[in-house]
């Protein structure tokens, strides 16, 4: 009788292990076209959403300016870039720019279009309506808002 002792073997053999990742990767194949149509969508909806909080954002402090400037301000044959002083709004380098007091703020990048007007001035009050387009790759938004100017006690 032989006395050799039993040999059990554990786990995989590299040849079992080379076949199961071979099968995976032929399973993975076709999901890689999903996924990087996936990526390129999330990217897509990332710039989206930047764009839309930036117009926000720039929107809204613009109509807080507009709220505390005197409406003596705005006078018919005033170029619009003085009906806001001591601000000053305008685009540069695809940046919609405030400018107070000689110091720069840049508000929104990727402008396209950036427009205040005054649709009726002859109100002690009157109506300004600011219209703002961005875009980004193929994202872009446009948002606009009208503000009364409130008269000063």
């Amino acid at each position: 009788m032989s006395t050799r002792p039993h040999i059990h073997q554990h786990g995989l053999s590299l040849v079992e292990l080379l076949l199961g990742l071979a099968i995976t990767a032929l399973i993975m194949l076709p999901l890689l076209p999903m996924l990087q149509t996936a990526y390129a969508a999330d990217g897509a909806v990332s710039d989206q959403a930047v764009l839309e909080r930036d117009a926000d954002f720039a929107l809204n402090r613009i109509a807080a300016r507009i709220r505390i400037t005197d409406p003596a301000n705005l006078v018919a044959g005033k170029a619009t870039s003085e009906w806001l002083k001591p601000a000053v709004y305008s685009v540069s380098n695809g940046s919609l720019i405030e400018q107070v007091g000689g110091v720069n703020y840049v508000l929104a990048d990727s402008v396209k279009t950036f427009s205040l007007d005054a649709p009726v001035v002859t109100s002690n009050e009157p109506l300004l309506i600011v219209t703002l387009a961005l875009a980004r790759g193929n994202a872009s938004t446009s948002a606009s808002i009208a503000v009364r100017m409130e008269s000063l006690p």
